[in-house]
This record gives C-alpha cells, sequence and structure tokens, in this order.
C-alpha cells in the first residue's frame, strides 16, 4: 500500500449515516445521502465511511452497500476518500470486495466475521477470512474492524495479510491495542475510537493512535475535525475542552442508540430519517434532549 494513501488515512474517519425515504425505510433516499455527504466534504472531511456501524450495514443487502458506493463516489470524487464496507461473511465480502474494485475503490473497512454470531474459537479464521479477501482481490486495502476484543497475537496475525493497512478499534479495552501499537509500530495504521465521555481521545493519540472514527460528524463537523487538528499539534489541553463540550451528546448517544445520529441529521437541516429494525427511531425525549443540547451548546438547530 503507498505511503500517500497510508497518510490519507491518518484523520478523523466520518462514519457516514444511511438515509432511508421519507415514506418508505425499505428505500435509500440517494439524493440526501448525497447532500449529507457533501456536506462533510465541504466542512473539510477527507475520509468518509459509508455502509459501516453508523451506516446500518446489518440492515443493508449487498446491492444496497454497492449503490451507496457508488452514490458516494460519484459525490465526493477526488474531494475525500471513500472507505466502503465488506461484510463478515467471507463469500459476500469477497462479492462485494470485486465490485469495489471495479468503481476504483482503493481500501475497505473489513467488518469482523463471527461464527453463529459468536467469535470463532480459534482466530486463525479471522486470518483466514481476510486472506480470501486479499487472495480474490488483492488491489484492495482493508481495514478490519476489532468489534471482538483482538488479543496482541491477532494483532501479529493480522500483520500476515498484506492488504491490510490498518485496523479501525473501537477501545473497548485499549490494553490489547497499545501493546499492538508498541510492537508492530507502522506496520498499520491505527484507527481508534474517540470516547468523549470520559474525555480520552488524547491519551489514546499519546499511546499511538494516529486517526479517529467519529459519528457526530455528520450532523457537527467542525469540533471533531479541530480535535484531529489539536492532536496533532500535541495541544492537549484544548482537546480536554473539546471533548468536555462533546460529552453530552455521546451520554444522549449511549441512552438513546444510534438513531441519535440521523436525529441530529434532520435537527440541522439534513438528511437524517427513520432506522431500519430491528433499530427503533429516537424517542421524542431523546429528540427534545438532542435538540435542546445543539441548540444552546451549539447554535445548530434550524
Amino acid at each position: 500500500m503507498d505511503a500517500d494513501l497510508r497518510d490519507s488515512l491518518k484523520t478523523v474517519h466520518a462514519y457516514a449515516a444511511t438515509p432511508f425515504a421519507a415514506d418508505d425505510v425499505l428505500s435509500v433516499d440517494e439524493e440526501g445521502f448525497a447532500g449529507n455527504l457533501d456536506f462533510l466534504v465541504q466542512a473539510g472531511v477527507r475520509v468518509i465511511n459509508v455502509g459501516g456501524g453508523t451506516g446500518e450495514i446489518d440492515a443493508l443487502t449487498n446491492r444496497e452497500l454497492a449503490r451507496i458506493a457508488e452514490v458516494a463516489l460519484a459525490t465526493v470524487g477526488d474531494r475525500a476518500l471513500i472507505t466502503p464496507t465488506l461484510p463478515g461473511n467471507t463469500g459476500a465480502a469477497v462479492e462485494l470486495a470485486r465490485r469495489y474494485r471495479d468503481m476504483g475503490v482503493r481500501v475497505c473497512l473489513a467488518m469482523a466475521p463471527y461464527q453463529r454470531h459468536g467469535i470463532p474459537d480459534d482466530p486463525q479464521g479471522i486470518v483466514n477470512h481476510l486472506s480470501l479477501i486479499e487472495q480474490h482481490v488483492p488491489e484492495l486495502g482493508l481495514l478490519p474492524y476489532n468489534t471482538q476484543g483482538w488479543s496482541l497475537e491477532i494483532f501479529e496475525r493480522l500483520a500476515e495479510v498484506d492488504a491490510v493497512v490498518g485496523v479501525k478499534d473501537p477501545c473497548f479495552d485499549d490494553h490489547p491495542l497499545f501493546r499492538a501499537i508498541q510492537r508492530l509500530g507502522d506496520r498499520f495504521v491505527w484507527i481508534g475510537n474517540k470516547r468523549h465521555d470520559p474525555g480520552v481521545l488524547h491519551l489514546r493519540y499519546q499511546a499511538g493512535i494516529e486517526g479517529f472514527t467519529a459519528g457526530f460528524i455528520n450532523f457537527l463537523p467542525q469540533p471533531e475535525l479541530e480535535l484531529e487538528a489539536q492532536a496533532r499539534a500535541g495541544d492537549w489541553d484544548a482537546m480536554i475542552v473539546g471533548q468536555r463540550r462533546l460529552a453530552p451528546l455521546e451520554r444522549l448517544r449511549n441512552r438513546f442508540g444510534d438513531a441519535t445520529i440521523k436525529t441530529g441529521l434532520d435537527l440541522v437541516g439534513l438528511y437524517g430519517g427513520g432506522v431500519r429494525p430491528p433499530r427503533t427511531d429516537m424517542s421524542d425525549e431523546g429528540r427534545v434532549a438532542l435538540a435542546d443540547e445543539l441548540r444552546e451548546t451549539w447554535g445548530k438547530v434550524v
């Protein structure tokens, strides 16, 4: 993987929501989706994931995942890097990887594979999953998503798969990630989770992450972009202040779920709409609380 691509991944990664049609939750609002992406790029976002967890991957078909990747690439062009998502099902992942490659995609988020809804007993199965994608579509870089609490040993095994250029880690348990960073150094681009409540993003940068993932950035991009710039400058005090301002939004998302992101999009005049089952829409109580926070702290409700 070329150095320019690796460097482009060392930033904040926006995880885009997938808006559905107002009158049909089974149809994607492509125009609204394109509008949301254009908003992000104009705000200065340079890496956008589509079809990930925030994008409701478990409720999307392969056809829809391919289509939103097409819409994203056509909308964004060369203004930002689009990282579409591969599901944990190996056959579906290889099929989509071929389609993404043909669209000109350079790197994909790779959701972790599961076995009967659990983590595979032998972690070699995770490596085999990624190796098969690499074998059939060697042109694609992969960013596996550690939703399984990988040990240092698994990170070391992933390093044997040439296509794996970086790792997205939700930091449920920071210690194995930090051990892996110390052991593997620049073998991967290390993408962590932000966790603004408590505000620990600056500590994770100090421990070696090189970028982070963001959901609020869908409707409130500048604070997350400022945190990334402050991290690059080593301005830890400013990051503490910025995270403290964002903490109430994180508490709302923890309480009301990912529908918080779509409600936030609606409240600032973008395209959020409803979620697909089994997710449920944000309650009226949550919507009011989110509107109050966006208005009082950020002055953003239309």
